[in-house]
Order: C-alpha cells, then structure tokens, then sequence
C-alpha cells in the first residue's frame, strides 16, 4: 500500500468510527452525558498505558528534546495567531476559546503514531522520534497551556488559585506519570523476555489498543451538523491554521536548526496532523464552546487527507 493510500485509510477509518458514534447516540444506543465517562476512562487509563509504552520501548536521545521545542514554538504561535483571528471576528468568549484550541494541538498521539508507521513500515527510530514530539512536544503543552487556554476562554469562572491548581493536577496525573516513568525506563535495558515484565507490556498494551476507540467514542457522541453553516468562516480558518500554517512553522525552524532530514520530516508529518481530540473534552469541562470544537476537530480530520498528502510532496 502506498503512502497516500495508507492516510486516506488510517484518516478515513477514523473518520468512519466518529460517525458511527454520532449514528449510535442518534438511535439511543450512546447518550451524549457518556462523554464525560469516556474522556476520564482516556486520561487516567488508555492514554497513560499509551505513553508508557512508547516512551519505554526505545533509547531516550536527549538531543531530540529540539523536536519537542520546534513543536511547542509552532503551536504557540498559531495559540496567537487563532486569537488575533477571533479578536478580529469579534466571535463570543467560548467560541474564541473553541477556535484557539482546534487550531493549535496537534492529535499526535491519536493519529500520528498511525501515519508515521505508514510512511516508515518497521523503522523503531521513526517512531521513537515521533513519540517525542507526541509526549514531549504536544502532551505537556496541552495539559498545561491547553488546560488554562479553556480556562480562560470557558464560561465556568475559576480563581486564580483555581487555575494554578487545575495545571498542578498534570503534573501528578497518571500521563505525566507516564511520560516521566517512561523516559526513565528508556534509559535502562528492559528484561522484555522476562514473564513478569511481558505480562505488564501485554497487559498495558490491552489497555492503550482502546485509547482510539474511546477518543472516536467521546467525539462522536459530542457532535452535531446542525449548525455547521453558521461557523463555516470559523471552521475554514482553524483548518488554515492548523494544517497548513503550523506544518509550514515546523518546517521553517526545522531548515533554521539543520535538523538531519528524519527529524525534519517527523516533525512536519507531526504538525500536519488534525486536532488533538482532547481539545473537545477540555472544552466540554470548562465551558468553551464544545459543539463548535468538536465540529473543528472533525473538519480538521477530514481535510488532513489532502493536506498532510500536501506535507509529504513539499518534504519530498
């Protein structure tokens, strides 16, 4: 299978799970309230398994720590470049924040992993890399930046103390956890034939295989077309911002840094990736417009097909 067909399969899979969702909320069988369930069953289970399992398989390079800053660069400025933009719309504080998170987090984990092993079938120092862009470049950001963005922007009024709080909580969340234990255990050979270390792989990887479920699950209950038309200005800027301006960014620090030509090419296919499907349930939680988030993260995964085939040609 080439590599255009392996992205339009992994994006069109995805895409499929999400309206499988929407249908099944839609004859009853899901209600829209489960969001809630499945989003805690992601951050304190599948997603922490996920990143521990990664992290640990593959020798820490701590040189690579550059991915992670081109990528934390590239979504800050596109944080602002998303705010400039709704300033100007003059869009409500909920849908501001809406536009903010969909246009700056990448869904590295979620369909990242997936198109990186499409393009280097068997390479473990790809994915190595890319896991250090996801845990690194995006997981911190998000569940620190990410989580006081939707603060901020939410409706749920919070104190300051309440927002320092909210940010400390990642620090002892079972996904920083993770991402501290993992990196840890890169560093120090794992007796992976020994029965009892086999068993806690195996028994982790059963718990992070259903991380994609879950997040199709949580996104798919979430949204609704009613009222696409009256957000599509809004919806065609996060996707310019999002796939287009923030692969672009990456690339321009990666050629600035002389990034060997892996490197570059991770961190571009890393940025070109949709939104982060996270970015709807901080959404839902703290009040920003979680209809018009959930509708740009699926906008997003739609229009990657063409955009990261887009990012593939311009790397060469």
């Amino acid at each position: 299978m080439s590599f255009d067909q392996s992205v339009v399969q992994s994006v069109g899979v995805l895409i499929a799970m999400i309206l499988l969702a929407t249908g099944l909320r839609g004859w009853g069988v899901l209600k829209e309230e489960y969001g809630g369930i499945f989003a805690r069953l992601i951050t304190q289970y599948t997603l922490p398994a996920l990143i521990f399992t990664s992290l640990s398989s593959s020798h820490f390079d701590l040189r690579k720590v550059w991915l992670a800053v081109v990528m934390i660069v590239s979504q800050v400025i596109c944080a602002l470049l998303a705010w400039s933009v709704g300033f100007l719309l003059k869009l409500s504080r909920p849908q501001k924040g809406a536009l903010i998170l969909a246009s700056t987090f990448s869904s590295s984990a979620f369909l990242g992993y997936a198109v990186v092993k499409g393009v280097y079938v068997n390479d473990h120092l790809a994915l190595s890399d890319a896991a250090i862009v996801s845990e690194l470049g995006v997981a911190t950001v998000i569940f620190t930046l990410g989580i006081l963005i939707a603060i901020r922007f939410g409706t749920k009024e919070t104190s300051l103390e309440e927002r320092r709080c909210e940010v400390i909580k990642f620090f002892r969340s079972p996904i920083f956890c993770a991402l501290i234990l993992g990196i840890l255990c890169s560093f120090f050979p794992i007796p992976r034939s020994n029965f009892f270390v086999e068993s806690v792989y195996k028994f982790l990887h059963i718990i992070g295989s259903a991380n994609t479920l879950l997040v199709t699950l949580t996104l798919g209950v979430m949204l609704h077309f009613e009222h696409i038309k009256k957000v599509l200005p809004v919806v065609l800027l996060a996707c310019l911002i999002k796939l287009i301006v923030q692969p672009l960014l990456s690339s321009f620090q990666a050629n600035l840094l002389n990034f060997p030509t892996l490197w570059h090419q991770i961190v571009v296919l890393e940025a070109a990736m949709p939104t982060a499907a996270m970015t709807a349930i901080f959404s839902k939680r703290y009040g920003c417009d979680s209809e018009l988030t959930t509708i740009l993260i699926f906008a997003t995964f739609v229009s990657s097909v063409l955009t990261v085939i887009m990012m593939v040609f311009l790397l060469g």
